[in-house]
């Protein structure tokens, strides 16, 4: 007999009260991914349903930069499907929640879906993030969330919506793979900040606008989960084309790179942050292009000279091609920072991780 749960939810001067039936049995469909030099390609399915109930909420009125736009056949499908459910109760705290600054936009709705397992709920086997927590609005609001998202998907029939559409989540798949191309990105990246990590995976999200997100679980051993997801780079025949091998090696430094130095600027941040005011003096296209406050500038800009430095490893002209391009989008301190870190290549023997090198960097930063 099933069991029901009446919530009520009050936000503002807002408040929903609603009958949930329980389902306890539902379980999310399996992702559709395939292996390629370690990392796992494809499209996960909490990644999709949260893009969905972004897709037919208010979301794409305030953040149309993040959202796909063009339209495509998946689209119109999605559209087709699901538009119906757009006053159900988890689309209604989706756009309270998502329209408010600094809390589930952005990077952090996929985020959070990276935390739950196959029926919806938190992980027990990850850390759970402050950042999750807070952008939810706190623990009790984040279980609730999800307890309404995974009403969502039953009474939606997201797992059927997911089913019949496996071939073409596994066509724009394999197309992307095809893309990537031959660089052992997992040699590379642990090679260079002299760190393993326990899986490294890209998230395809046709619903989303030509955007990238590094995201990343930790475990207890200190180990974490590395996801860089993204969206389609253009449509062609409304077909998602996720990027040329050049545009999929930027994206796949840049994003995997974000858990590895995010982390260590949070660590040293009482370092930095009394130097906060250095954003003030940084050139508004600067910002405009790269970042919105002191501390996410400084992981963009760090980022931004290591991907350079590790285009330059393939050739001069590659990394020519790298350094122009962080040039255009105005990263300021790349030659300072390019300098650091060369330092650093030629010093391992002292310097085995990043980490251990992580102030010399910071130092970039501080103005006298």
């Amino acid at each position: 007999m099933k069991r029901l749960l009446t919530y009520l939810i009050i936000s503002g001067f807002y408040t929903y009260s609603f009958i949930l039936p329980a389902q306890e049995s539902y379980k999310i469909s399996k992702q559709v991914t395939q292996e390629f030099n370690q990392i796992t390609v494809g499209v996960f399915p909490q990644v999709e349903l949260i893009s969905i109930v972004q897709t037919i909420s208010k979301y794409p009125t305030v953040f149309s930069f993040l959202m796909a736009m063009d339209s495509s056949n998946y689209k119109s499908d999605v559209i087709k499907h699901f538009e119906s459910y757009k006053n159900h109760p988890v689309v209604l705290m989706f756009n309270r929640l998502s329209l408010q600054p600094r809390m589930l936009n952005f990077s952090a709705p996929s985020n959070i879906l990276l935390y739950t397992d196959r029926f919806l709920e938190l992980r027990s086997d990850v850390e759970l993030d402050d950042f999750v927590i807070n952008r939810a609005r706190g623990i009790d609001s984040l279980r609730l969330f999800l307890r309404l998202l995974r009403d969502f998907a039953v009474q939606s029939s997201f797992n059927s919506f997911f089913q019949a559409h496996h071939d073409f989540y596994r066509a724009i798949t394999e197309n992307t793979i095809n893309n990537i191309g031959s660089i052992n990105y997992i040699s590379e990246m642990e090679s260079f900040y002299g760190k393993t990590q326990k899986s490294y995976n890209i998230i395809l999200v046709t619903l989303y606008n030509s955007v990238g997100f590094g995201n990343s679980l930790l475990y207890s051993d200190d180990k974490r989960e590395i996801y860089n997801t993204m969206g389609p780079r253009n449509f062609n025949n409304a077909i998602p084309f996720f990027g040329t091998e050049n545009y999929l090696k930027f994206m796949i430094r840049h994003e995997f790179s974000h858990p590895f130095i995010n982390p260590l600027t949070e660590k040293y941040w009482d370092y930095v942050k009394d130097y906060s005011n250095n954003y003030d003096s940084l050139p508004e296209v600067a910002r405009v292009n790269n970042c919105g406050e002191w501390q996410e500038c400084i992981n963009e800009f760090l980022i931004g000279a290591i991907t350079t430095q590790l285009a330059y490893s393939e050739g001069y002209d590659i990394g020519l091609q790298a350094y122009k391009w962080e040039k255009s989008i105005d990263v300021i301190y790349l030659d300072k920072l390019m300098n650091r870190i060369k330092l650093y290549l030629s010093k391992r023997d002292v310097f085995p991780t990043i980490e251990s090198f992580y102030p010399n960097l910071l130092d970039v930063f501080i103005k006298e």
